[in-house]
């Protein structure tokens, strides 16, 4: 199967899958579709598919925006540290992983900008000014 030019699975699909296979398919995209069916003996069989209509709403059905906007209720985490040079900016830092310095001491730290930070681990209290460091565990 092939959708797009990119093919979906490595094997012909069988006879008995094709209607569902397809029917997902269109649905998924939303739109009509053109559909070819490339038979073993060469043969090719082509329509254009439209996806089902969805369901008419009901006029006395509520809005569906109209439920009440959730709001998220923040989950704060508390740290703290001594050292820090009065009024001087803390940076608060995130602990993605851990690296090993090389046979020279230096350090390589590589990071995805696409990679979702999650708040597990430890973080870096770091005085901008005082160079005061302190790390601690998430609980």
């Amino acid at each position: 199967m092939t959708v797009n030019g990119d093919r979906l699975a490595a094997t012909p699909i069988r006879r008995d899958e094709i209607t569902a296979t397809v029917t997902e398919l269109v649905g998924r995209f939303g739109s009509p579709t053109r559909v070819e069916v490339r038979e073993m003996d060469g043969s090719v069989h082509a329509d254009i598919l439209t996806p089902p209509a969805s369901e008419p709403r009901s006029p006395f059905a509520p809005p569906e925006d109209a439920g009440p906007a959730l709001v998220a209720l923040p989950s704060l985490l508390e740290f703290t540290a001594d050292g820090f040079v009065p009024g001087e900016d803390v940076a608060l830092a995130l602990i993605l992983r851990h690296s090993s310095a090389g046979p020279t001491g230096a350090a390589r730290a590589l990071v995805d900008r696409g990679e979702i930070p999650r708040v597990t681990g430890e973080v870096i209290l770091l005085g901008r000014i005082s160079g005061t460091t302190s790390v601690q565990r998430i609980d």
